[in-house]
């Protein structure tokens, strides 16, 4: 009975979603594809919101692990996730990178390259007190110091 108030919910919103699509006379396919993507995106930067939580702990007991030994970590503690050190290739994996004494990145895809639409890469960057978010169709490059740049934010991004 669960199953079906789940699939019941979320036709609702989707229905709901495609509504508010069409009120400007615009497609409102692409209403409710813009609204699922910024859902995947939402989620992908909990997960990394969740990760930098975690990866909190994991270097307090590990005392400044390097990013391989970060994503086995990570990876013990959160099994719905792929931690890995290479780039991810598709949703669900996480990038973990930094570590030791410096600033970690971790860097996800939440929204998987589709018909001539390039990925759409999240993360999450800390260090030194400090937490900066990204979102942009390039997986974002590592930096010792607090990245900057028009896709990097203090705030998540919407």
């Amino acid at each position: 009975m669960q199953g079906v108030r789940n699939i019941t919910c979320v036709f609702a919103v989707a229905v709901v979603t495609a509504a508010a699509g069409c009120g400007g006379g615009g497609d409102p396919v692409a209403g409710l594809a813009q609204s699922v993507d910024r859902a995947r995106a939402a989620n992908t930067l909990n997960a990394l919101q969740t990760g930098l939580v975690t990866l909190s702990l994991v270097q307090v007991d590990s005392g400044g692990a390097d990013g391989q030994d970060l994503a086995a970590a990570l990876q013990s503690k959160d099994p719905t996730h792929r931690y890995t050190t290479a780039r991810p290739t598709e949703t669900g994996v996480v990038q973990v990178l930094g570590g030791g004494a410096g600033p970690v990145m971790l860097v996800a895809i939440s929204e998987p390259a589709i018909e001539g639409r390039s990925a759409h890469y999240v993360a999450a960057w800390q260090g030194s007190g400090t937490t900066m978010y990204y979102a942009g169709n390039a997986p974002p490059a590592f930096t010792p110091e607090p990245p900057a740049g028009a896709a990097w934010g203090s705030t998540l991004p919407q």
